[in-house]
């Protein structure tokens, strides 16, 4: 037993939860079972919630300050958890989040009408708002073997970038939605290609933390320091400790150029500083060891919820399939036995199970016949939508 109670459930309901009271708008149906947006329900580590209680007791909520002690946090937990270890310097800081870091450096190095990259299916919002500010989208195909696991095909992968030559490359690492965990030949074959091809990457590391320590995450930063000079990449507490609601983003941009002129861009939009909770829960999270623990009993918990769906789903469901998720907290199934693909098996699972996931194609090519399913959750949550998934498979 752990120190930390994942089991108990807690009630979001009516908390401006984005993950459950937006269901009625979103789905239809008020009543359905989240298991799609990525955040847990889980209480955040104790020692976060204290820290942030503590600065909720000042009664002024000001602008705050960029210490120096938070970029030594960040650089501190990088080199604790990942064995990376990068100047200060390199880090630059986006307190929106990810998705607008990426959309800032998209705007400093590329022009509308230019070519992005990015490897397929992925987190929608990475090749969204390619399509959205007017750079053309081109898609790397990620390929599954007969086993069902996900790989980068590198002669393919070179095929593309040496034929279409984008300007920059987006993925993320590791991948979402599927859970694989890039190995460090993988990620350093995929970045010296990039080199030969002047692409410059962002790599999206956001669910970097949620990763099982026997899988080992590779930080793309530790690959050298060549490819850290042609890259960024994107890093956040928000996913492993919870913290998605305080839009924090640490970013690693290793090239003196881009990264002044990042911080030039984050100064014009007056975005250059971090939100008062955000930094509090932030360098606790990083800081004190008794959330490092919890984060470690909440990746142990979760890899049993993993465990416990691919069993069950074998036993009392076998037209759905989960394929082997190697870090994140998702489950990537596979609905290709029931004939359904695409919105018509989102509206089955919302009309006749009653559960709502992240739809496979809104990831893209490659995605449709799959449902994407936030497993960050207590384990009688994840019984009973598999209860209301197997009946609703056997009546159909």
């Amino acid at each position: 037993m752990g120190h930390y109670d994942f089991d108990t459930v807690i009630d979001r309901k009516n908390t401006d939860s984005f993950k459950w009271d937006m269901n009625g708008e979103l789905f239809g149906n008020k009543d359905v079972i989240s298991m799609w947006v990525a955040d847990m329900d889980f209480a955040c580590a104790p020692p976060i919630v204290e820290a942030v209680k503590k600065r909720a007791d000042h009664p002024v909520y000001g602008y705050t300050v960029r210490r120096k002690e938070f970029v030594q946090a960040v650089a501190g937990w990088l080199k604790k958890r990942h064995n990376c270890t990068v100047p200060e310097e390199w880090l630059a800081f986006a307190p929106p989040g990810v998705i607008f870091a990426i959309h800032t450096m998209l705007h400093i190095i590329t022009e509308k009408g230019d070519k992005v990259a990015v490897q397929m299916p992925n987190y929608d919002p990475l090749f969204d708002l390619v399509k959205k500010t007017g750079r053309k989208l081109v898609e790397c195909p990620i390929e599954r073997n007969r086993d069902g696991e996900y790989n980068v095909n590198t002669d393919s992968f070179r095929e593309i970038i040496s034929r279409e030559k984008p300007r920059v490359i987006i993925t993320s690492s590791p991948h979402n939605p599927t859970g694989r965990v890039w190995t460090r030949d993988e990620l350093k074959k995929m970045a010296e290609i990039c080199l030969e091809n002047d692409v410059f990457m962002i790599v999206d590391e956001i669910h970097a933390d949620f990763v099982a320590k026997e899988r080992k995450h590779v930080a793309f930063a530790s690959l050298g320091e060549e490819i850290a000079k042609n890259s960024m990449v994107c890093y956040s507490a928000n996913k492993g400790f919870n913290l998605g609601g305080l839009q924090m983003c640490s970013l690693i941009i290793a090239d003196d150029e881009k990264r002044k002129a990042f911080n030039e861009q984050m100064s014009i939009m007056q975005t250059r500083l971090d939100t008062t909770f955000g930094e509090v829960a932030t360098m606790t999270a990083y800081c004190d060891p008794e959330c490092e623990q919890w984060l470690d009993e909440a990746i142990e918990y979760v890899e049993a919820n993993k465990r416990f769906v691919s069993e069950y789903l074998k036993e009392n469901c076998p037209r759905i399939s989960a394929l082997e998720s190697e870090g994140t907290y998702f489950a990537w199934l596979n609905c290709e036995k029931l004939g359904l693909k695409g919105r018509e098996l989102e509206r089955f699972m919302l009309d006749e199970a009653r559960v709502a996931f992240c739809a496979g194609y809104e990831f893209g090519e490659g995605g449709e016949e799959y449902l994407r399913m936030n497993l960050a959750c207590p384990r009688s949550i994840v019984e009973k939508a598999l209860r209301q998934i197997t009946a609703a498979v056997n009546e159909k």
